[in-house]
């Protein structure tokens, strides 16, 4: 589920080639080059180049829509992982979603999860 919908944040940011879903394609490659060159223009004009994207909250977006879109997505993936990862049995120091889920006003209150068991 994190997966897909970080994707889902990534592909609204102007990252369109769902690098998640297509590793499970036999030419994720041309599937990703595709994503990024076909339908990339669609989802973001406004960017100047490829490679540029809007950041986790979407803040330069012009759209307030997208905008929003971007900045909840990112909460819905990234605290999840941020949980798992800081409550792993093994510990992984090194990892980057041990640090604190970024927040900013268009996502709302944080969301809260817990192990049930």
């Amino acid at each position: 589920m994190c997966a897909a919908v970080e994707d889902w944040h990534r592909f609204l940011c102007g990252q369109c080639e769902m690098s998640n879903a297509t590793s499970y394609v036999e030419d994720c490659h041309e599937a990703r080059e595709a994503l990024q060159t076909a339908v990339r223009p669609y989802i973001v004009p406004e960017l100047p180049y490829v490679g540029s994207s809007y950041g986790w909250s979407g803040g330069s977006c012009p759209l307030e829509h997208q905008r929003r879109a971007i900045a909840m997505s990112y909460l819905l993936y990234r605290e999840p992982v941020h949980f798992l990862t800081v409550n792993a049995e093994q510990k992984m120091d090194w990892d980057v979603y041990n640090g604190e889920t970024l927040t900013c006003p268009e996502q709302g209150p944080m969301i809260m999860i817990e192990e049930v068991k």
